[in-house]
């Protein structure tokens, strides 16, 4: 499948940029959906600390939606622009009559881990209350695939909707979950507690499109423009992030309300280990999350990673030049 706006179509979109005063007219607006405050998020308040989204003519917000399968619901209505999500609960959301691309990543792993109060016996016992953000999510599909490996289906627990990791980790703290998957910084933060952690599922090394750039098929072909500006404003920041190590910290501990310099550490250590150079979703990562949706008995739309990501916008800044002017600037290399 060819990619949603053509190259050509991006080639006359690099053309018009590289000329000069190109950013000077009127700012695009691009309003972008997050499942929660959480580490795989922070290019996109990178790129506004850094100055960068303001430099490449783009007017943004950032809304939290308290999990991916709701905020997918506000992005097909429209109100905004895109939202920050993995490739399950957008597989499920195509399956269901949508069409969504992803044009960037922040994580090709899953970085979630499982934390109770207390060591339980058996880690997870039948009956434990676990929480995820919503049904559909990238927590719901991780508990789907984990709970097999240790003996149990999902009848075997009780599972509800609570919200992002934030909302987790206080529904935990406050004792009305048993257990919660967790990522940064709620992961350190329970762990300074002493809660006990059940399972990484970063450890077991496989590929995966945990957290993305997000928008429909519909709106990516009528604002190719958007789109290339928004990108190139979110991607500096993420190598503006990676290279400044103490202001991102400093952005961490304003964004996550925290002082805790274990806290803070540890996030932008996760930051740097997660994020891509290019950007790019894994096509590995891709295959494995359909694998595993199919497994779970989702009538997919497609198995073709084509009808779910679109490396068209990113290509094209590689083509415009963009990715070597940051290793120039910032000092780091991409691999091959």
């Amino acid at each position: 499948m060819q990619p949603v706006v053509s190259r050509r179509a991006f080639g006359a979109i690099a053309a018009s940029l590289a000329a000069p005063g190109a950013f000077a007219q009127a700012p695009k607006t691009f309003r972008l959906g997050v499942s929660a405050p959480v580490v795989t998020m922070l290019p996109a308040w990178l790129g506004e600390a850094g100055g960068f989204f303001e430099k490449y003519g783009v007017k943004t917000e950032v809304i939290s939606m308290e999990g991916g399968t709701r905020g997918l619901q506000v992005l097909m209505s429209g109100e905004i622009q895109g939202m920050h999500v993995g490739l399950a609960p957008a597989a499920q959301a195509n399956a269901a009559g949508a069409d969504l691309r992803l044009v960037a990543s922040t994580s090709n792993a899953l970085p979630i881990s499982l934390f109770s109060v207390k060591k339980l016996e058996p880690a997870i016992p039948k009956g434990a209350k676990i929480g995820i953000s919503t049904f559909g999510s990238e927590t719901d599909v991780a508990l789907s695939i984990l709970l097999p490996k240790l003996g149990l289906k999902r009848e075997d627990v009780e599972i509800t909707q609570v919200g992002g990791s934030g909302q987790r980790f206080a529904a935990l703290v406050a004792g009305r979950l048993d257990i919660a998957p967790l990522l940064e910084p709620t992961i350190s933060q329970a762990k300074a507690r002493g809660y006990h952690e059940i399972y990484d599922l970063s450890r077991s090394g496989d590929a995966w499109v945990f957290d993305c750039v997000v928008v429909s098929k519909q709106w990516l072909a009528a604002n190719g423009d958007t789109m290339q500006r928004y990108l190139r404003g979110y991607m500096e920041g993420a190598w503006w992030g990676l290279k400044e190590e103490a202001k991102t910290k400093e952005l961490i501990s304003a964004k996550f309300k925290t002082k805790d310099q274990t806290v803070i550490d540890a996030s932008y250590a996760e930051f740097k280990k997660l994020m891509p150079l290019d950007g790019k979703p894994s096509a590995a990562g891709a295959r494995e999350v359909l694998k595993q949706l199919e497994a779970l008995k989702v009538d997919l739309k497609s198995k073709d990673i084509a009808d779910y990501i679109d490396y068209g916008p990113l290509d094209q800044l590689a083509k415009e030049g963009f990715f070597a002017e940051m290793e120039k600037k910032y000092g780091f290399k991409m691999t091959p």
